[in-house]
């Protein structure tokens, strides 16, 4: 569910700003209204400080801790470590130089610019070129080719003046390849004790990033504060703040003098979004986490409905009792060694293999054997993986589709209630079974029922007469006149759940495809054999890739676009991000006893 939001404004006396953005950040409740800085940004050097900060945090190795070096504060250790780190960096960027020079000139050899000046002393010109083929010099020339490669000729050319060649003429290097190569080595044993150096930091790690957190805390709150209105005496933070948190916010105005104003948002703001959902259907965020969406604080939360409806399609498009059992095995087998992966990513990886694994068992696919071994076969449905089981399995997702799509009706024909627009819904659900019936005759060439000659017009009237309220039908005259394509559309997206089936089908027969190439090898012997199985091995690899990719394209997006589009949800919202504390382990409020997402931002 979407926690209720209450817009809050906060006023405090001018000369209590800093104390009242510490309170704040350690309540951890209210998300910054993003305004105009109403004062100084933030200083650069602070920025810049947080910015050191995280490149040493890059540069240095894991490590699980320990004293810090020599017993000095993290600050000292950041200066210190900062110093070796900036160090480094320059020798590599002027390593970088070097290896430029050195393959630019060392098709042209070794020679010293110093007897190239002692023959220009005596009225001897040295010029290079590179060509890509043999070129002509001139009568009073004599040229060296030093080298050659498959695309150039190189050439050194003496001469009494500047000659002129159809050659690409290279410019004479200010160290001979030879200083260069002894700096280059020099350079990198001087990278390699600066390396050894840094990772002289490690056991410092965990105190540095703690510095780091302490430096974010610090910088976002100048940001907020730089964001404040003042108006002396007092000043002023708007912001919003979710029901859950508005009992200790109230606590601590009362404690501290704060005025506050809450009231409700109006349908013309944007406030923040903060799902939260039972453990039941926490793991759909780790889904919505790698797409990057989040339903607006005004739309439905349906992140129950995708959970179960991108299960199955999972299922569907992956299909295979032998890859679940894969996937499932490997799930449990890395939980121990991923302690930073989010928590709900694991159970949503153990329902997605728990899907594909009945799916698979329910079709007799086992790693598109053609029978399944042993007792597997035993829980193979005949209607599934029969003979006119393709034709079962069409009928199967034009079904699912108009279940879908209905779902999402309803969820719209709710929000509506109890204004007239939501008879219009129940005409999209009467289309999208007149439409299902429409699919099912064009394609698996089944009789369309008499009786929904009377539900279309039924449907498309209730559409027609309430979409809009009457008086904005004139405002809306558009909607109207692209009212067919709008049913058109409904038609091709009852259609479009065909893809479930299609993409199941590939990856079986691609399954299929690869164990056949890898029996044609027969048991011959130890090459035969070890030839199968790599056949096996890169075969499956890529079929798996294959159907994930599958889930991404049509599974997620037939709940993202499709079943969303029809809900009314444009997944247009903002995360709930409150101005929390990050350092000292600091949990904000909106976390306790539910789910939060969150993601690191500047303040809004």
């Amino acid at each position: 569910m979407i926690e209720p939001m209450n817009r809050v404004i906060l006023l405090c006396s001018a000369t209590q700003v800093d104390q009242t953005l510490n309170l704040l950040q350690d309540l951890g409740a209210m998300h910054i209204f993003k305004m105009p800085a109403s004062g100084e940004e933030p200083a650069e050097t602070a920025r810049s400080r947080l910015d050191k900060l995280s490149r040493i945090l890059d540069a240095l190795p894991d490590s699980a801790g320990g004293p810090l070096p020599s017993q000095e504060s993290p600050a000292r250790i950041l200066d210190q470590a900062w110093l070796v780190l900036e160090k480094r960096s320059r020798l590599q960027s002027r390593r970088e130089d070097l290896e430029q020079e050195i393959r630019r000139i060392r098709p042209f050899g070794h020679f010293a610019p110093e007897d190239v000046q002692a023959l220009k002393d005596h009225g001897v010109n040295l010029s290079l070129w590179q060509a890509s083929q043999e070129v002509a010099v001139p009568d009073d020339c004599f040229q060296v080719v030093t080298s050659r490669d498959k695309d150039s000729l190189f050439l050194a050319v003496f001469s009494r003046s500047a000659p002129e060649i159809q050659a690409q003429e290279i410019s004479l290097p200010q160290q001979s390849l030879h200083s260069l190569e002894h700096e280059l080595a020099g350079i990198e044993n001087d990278i390699a004790k600066l390396a050894r150096e840094i990772a002289g930091f490690a056991p410092a790690r965990q105190a540095l990033e703690k510095l780091h957190l302490e430096l974010g805390d610090q910088l976002e709150s100048a940001r907020v504060k730089s964001r404040m209105e003042h108006l002396e005496p007092v000043s002023i933070l708007r912001g919003y703040v979710p029901d859950l948190a508005m009992e200790k916010l109230a606590t601590a105005a009362r404690s501290n003098g704060w005025g506050l104003s809450v009231s409700r948002p109006d349908r013309e703001e944007r406030p923040p979004t903060l799902l939260r959902h039972s453990r039941w259907f926490k793991p759909i965020t780790a889904v919505f986490d790698m797409i990057g969406v989040v339903p607006g604080y005004w739309e439905t939360d349906v992140s129950p409905l995708v959970l179960v409806f991108l299960s199955l399609f999972f299922g569907m498009i992956v299909g295979d009792a032998g890859y679940g059992l894969l996937f499932l095995g490997l799930t449990l087998a890395g939980r121990p060694f991923l302690n930073r992966a989010p928590s709900h990513l694991f159970p949503l990886l153990v329902i997605m293999s728990s899907s594909t694994i009945v799916w698979g068992l329910l079709t007799g696919n086992v790693f598109g054997l053609a029978e399944p071994p042993g007792p597997l076969s035993q829980a193979r449905v005949a209607w599934l993986s029969g003979q006119d089981s393709q034709a079962n399995l069409m009928f199967f997702c034009f079904l699912l589709g108009g279940l879908h799509l209905t779902l999402a009706h309803v969820i719209r024909l709710v929000q509506l209630l109890p204004g007239l627009q939501a008879l219009a819904q129940l005409g999209w659900i009467l289309i999208t079974w007149v439409m299902f019936f429409a699919a099912r005759t064009l394609v698996l060439m089944e009789p369309f029922p008499e009786a929904l000659w009377i539900v279309l017009p039924v449907g498309l009237g209730l559409i027609l007469g309430f979409m809009r309220p009457f008086r904005t039908i004139a405002a809306n005259w558009t909607d109207y006149v692209r009212f067919p394509l709008d049913v058109i559309s409904s038609f091709v997206d009852v259609v479009s759940y065909i893809r479930l089936f299609a993409v199941g089908t590939a990856t079986f027969a691609v399954a299929s495809a690869f164990n056949a190439m890898a029996a044609d090898f027969g048991p011959f012997g130890v090459l035969s054999g070890l030839a199968a199985g790599l056949i096996l091995l890169l075969g499956h690899t890529l079929n798996i890739l294959l159907a994930a990719m599958g889930v991404l394209v049509h599974g997620v997006r037939l709940n993202t676009l499709e079943f969303a589009g029809h809900a009314g949800i444009q997944w247009t919202g903002t995360l709930y991000a409150p101005f929390a504390r990050k350092a000292r382990g600091h949990t904000s409020v909106a976390s306790e006893g539910g789910e939060e997402r969150r993601q690191p931002r500047e303040a809004e």
